[in-house]
């Protein structure tokens, strides 16, 4: 038995210069190593997972030298590619991706990581590599001091930083605006609130995915995930804006309908001191009935 323990010895010992060979980008190093481990271990466990994501990463000539603006195109290269990869292979090369680009950047560095493109934010990094806390220190700082912009994408973010906080009140803050300012632009398949999650996977297997989308906020709210404070002046600004935006007299699709009626959904359960906004209710009876019915009998209970 010890002679069986002592030939997989060598195969665990090569894994783990490959670990800490990629930890330092030196890819061609790490498939070496997990070459090696592979012929003297076949069944070692993630072996064909990790050489599948150093060599995706080396074919996009990621090396020791590379900046975190080329780390972060590597980044967007890695979600484009989610639907063709497998997800734990996806997952290792965004960890690998954005702990090289926190050890990179300055601890004050509070921005898009590549500023041309603005698609990877640093807080992001931190909450894939699960440090909730920075994620939230630096997606907070960044989104309050640009609050005449509109963010969905990033509050979603927030969102999850606060949920893994087990901070309630900030993550349904961040939901909210993610969801109801463009349900259409958040990262849902990272969303991190599980049932949220479960409520869009059920929507996805009744409807298309945009629609599926549309009808999120609406049923998160149906089923008390999402609480709507009243007098989020901020927030009902923008939503407002959006609701005129798709004029209720205009040949409607079915995504824009469910769009329209979360806007007006927002708008009357916002409120101040629970007032009802009738205008914001004929226009949900006009854009579907039966859902305004549900509507109707949420509304009901929760008084």
């Amino acid at each position: 038995m010890s002679e069986q323990i002592g030939l997989f010895t060598p195969a665990i010992e090569h894994k783990q210069q490959a670990l800490d060979a990629i930890k330092q980008f030196s890819f061609p190093e790490a498939k070496n190593h997990l070459q090696i481990a592979k012929e003297i271990d076949p069944y070692l466990a993630d072996l064909n997972t990790l050489a599948r994501a150093v060599d995706f990463l080396l074919n996009l000539g990621i090396h020791q030298e590379t900046e975190p603006t080329g780390l972060a195109q590597a980044w967007e290269k890695v979600k484009n590619a989610r639907t063709t990869q497998a997800r734990a292979m996806n997952n290792i090369m965004e960890s690998w991706l954005c702990e090289r680009i926190v050890e990179f950047l300055p601890q004050d560095f509070c921005d898009y990581v590549d500023t041309k493109q603005s698609t990877l934010h640093i807080g992001y990094c931190y909450l894939i590599i699960n440090r909730p806390q920075e994620a939230h220190k630096k997606l907070l700082n960044y989104l309050t001091s640009r609050s005449d912009e509109i963010h969905p994408r990033l509050w979603g973010y927030y969102g999850d930083a606060a949920y893994k906080l087990n901070s309630h009140k900030d993550s349904n803050s961040g939901y909210l605006r993610a969801l109801f300012m463009d349900v259409q632009s958040v990262d849902l398949d990272s969303l991190h609130h599980p049932q949220i999650r479960k409520i869009y996977s059920e929507l996805c297997r009744q409807h298309p995915e945009e629609t599926a989308r549309a009808l999120l906020p609406i049923n998160s709210w149906f089923r008390g995930i999402l609480h709507i404070p009243g007098g989020n002046t901020w927030l009902s600004r923008i939503v407002q804006l959006q609701r005129f935006a798709l004029a209720p007299e205009m040949q409607l699709s079915p995504t824009q309908r469910y769009q329209q009626f979360a806007l007006c959904l927002y708008i009357d359960q916002s409120g101040q001191q629970g007032d009802i906004d009738f205008n914001a209710r004929v226009e949900m009876q006009r854009l579907d009935a039966e859902l305004f019915q549900q509507y109707l009998e949420v509304v009901k209970k929760l008084s």
